[in-house]
């Protein structure tokens, strides 16, 4: 349950239970005292001879830590899903139009009706054209967006609206898939859905904070206090900005800036802007974000022998390269999307380039988030650069299939490869994916100790970490690869007060819940106890 904070300017001090610090200067503790929303002192009990006056919380043998740091979370687009069509698990087209049906009748109007997740049939799903959607006889804008939300089906009305025609060309990252005659099916893939996506989330500055300041709220029962951004466009920035304004925003929020949508990788006229580092511990920017490469088959690159057999599908986008060298002459820190190997190489050689080029004095903390497929040898060029990389468990989710696909001298999911190859690991839930609900960060934490889906099925047994090092990827992890290891991540005397606490053992077979969240020193969820009828 989630609860108003009240402000405390007295001392609260944390003890009698376990205190993970996360920090390696000091890994033991047996109090905490926190003060003002800071952690003031760290310590064995002798500590609380210096605070007469301090209130003490009794942890009763409960686990306290950091809060933990979302390290890539979309929240400024996740905010809309609420709003959505919710096709969780509908595998037919009847479902689908049912579900639209049933939403436009509780949602009357002329507004868009976007629907999310759809599973298409490679995913086990169904393929959809702007037939299909056209034949739901609806008289409003249609859009059907996919798990991944990088493949969109778009109905006749919809891509009037975006002026997508049969002489519009397909955008060089993008594609605009088309029938026999040359007409536009209604199935765009990758940036040729940015236009759409920029008229289907179009909203008013305060309705957009609003829908975010809801989203985020949902985030302090899963012990999520702090998250990376990664795709905020100027509209979502300004949102953003008045939250910060008017005190309302619940989780800190480090802004990876992109372009006017989602998947649009144009971003010269955000250089203009703030850069990398300004703010304060609530609201901060963070490294440009682009995309190198998609999230369906055919735009994910990759390359490489499995049984011997050659194998080679999809290109990197051809737009990110001189983007990210832009931004890193322009002293910004930049972050990437890949996933496909062949990706990986062209975003290895990109930071490479960058920092030959780069000003006198601008460290670089090279970025690569997700990284499906990986070989030792890229693990060590980002390691060398000093890099990192913001991972998510929940796609074991989905990696069965890919357990299959053996390419020799490459890895899936290489996390513990990675940790051990010296490169910065953060925890991340890539909010909203249709594949499951990531925030939960200890179910993905569970899912990473194992390396198993959320079944219990084992996928990569030789990537297994233990689950205590995961709390750490989520904690100190994520603030190291946000830059923000100087404000919080760790129990250590200065940082913010951004805690956690979970009742249970540290087992991965019968794992701990989120008793207690509290954000800049004040409780700011407490988990309902069940009784009675209700246990």
């Amino acid at each position: 349950m989630t609860i108003s904070p009240e402000k405390n300017p007295f001392p609260i001090a944390f003890t009698g239970g376990r205190i993970l610090t996360m920090d390696p200067k000091q890994s033991h503790a047996d109090v905490l005292v926190i003060q003002g929303g800071r952690i003031v002192d760290i310590g064995d009990k002798c500590v609380l001879k210096s605070y007469p006056d301090v209130e003490i919380i009794d942890l009763c043998g409960r686990i306290l830590l950091p809060a933990f740091i979302d390290a890539h979370n979309h929240l400024s687009f996740a905010c809309f899903v609420p709003q959505w069509v919710n096709l969780w698990g509908l595998t037919s087209k009847d479902a689908i139009q049912d579900a639209v049906e049933m939403h436009v009748q509780n949602h009357p109007g002329r507004d868009w009706i976007v629907g999310f997740p759809w599973i298409d049939a490679y995913c086990g799903g169904v393929e959809l054209t702007r037939k299909d959607l056209d034949g739901f006889g609806l008289d409003r804008p249609v859009l059907i967006m996919h798990e991944t939300w990088h493949k969109f089906v778009a109905s006749s009305q919809a891509l009037k609206m975006a002026s997508i025609t049969a002489s519009t060309p397909d955008p060089g990252s993008g594609k605009i898939i088309r029938d026999s005659d040359g007409e536009p099916t209604g199935v765009l893939l990758e940036s040729a859905g940015a236009p759409l996506l920029q008229l289907a989330l179009e909203t008013n500055r305060r309705r957009f904070a609003d829908l975010i300041e809801a989203r985020a709220e949902e985030l302090h029962a899963f012990g999520v206090t702090a998250i990376h951004d990664p795709g905020v466009t100027p509209a979502a920035e300004a949102a953003y900005r008045l939250l910060y304004e008017e005190g309302r925003l619940p989780v800190s929020v480090l802004m990876m800036p992109h372009g006017d949508s989602l998947l649009d990788n144009r971003i010269e006229n955000r250089l203009n802007g703030p850069s990398t580092g300004l703010g304060d511990e609530r609201l901060r920017v963070g490294p440009i974000k682009l995309f190198a490469d998609g999230g369906v088959p055919g735009t994910v690159a990759f390359s490489g022998k499995i049984r011997g057999r050659m194998y080679t599908d999809g290109m990197p986008r051809d737009d990110f390269s001189d983007e990210l060298i832009k931004a890193i002459k322009r002293r910004s820190q930049v972050c990437v999307h890949s996933l496909g190997n062949v990706t990986t190489d062209a975003v290895l050689e990109s930071f490479e380039t960058a920092i030959e080029q780069s000003p006198d004095g601008h460290n670089i903390l090279p970025r690569v988030d997700h990284v499906f497929l990986l070989s030792l040898a890229q693990i060590t060029r980002l390691a060398s650069m000093g890099g990192c990389s913001a991972v998510q468990p929940c796609f074991l989710n989905r990696a069965e299939r890919l357990k299959r696909m053996a390419f020799e001298g490459y890895q899936w999911f290489a996390f513990n490869d990675l940790v051990k190859g010296g490169v910065v690991v953060a925890g991340s839930s890539d909010d909203p994916n249709g594949i499951m609900d990531g925030r939960d960060t200890i179910k993905c934490c569970v899912m990473g100790a194992t390396m198993s889906d959320d079944a219990g099925n084992v996928i990569f047994p030789d990537q297994v970490m233990p689950f205590e090092q995961w709390l750490w990827i989520y904690t100190a992890g994520s603030a190291i690869a946000g830059g923000q290891e100087n404000e919080r991540g760790m129990l250590r005397k200065g940082l913010v007060a951004d805690l956690v606490i979970l009742e249970g053992e540290l087992d991965p077979k019968k794992p701990p819940f989120v008793a207690e969240t509290w954000a800049n020193g004040k409780k700011v969820y407490v988990k309902a106890k069940l009784t009675g009828a209700n246990q």
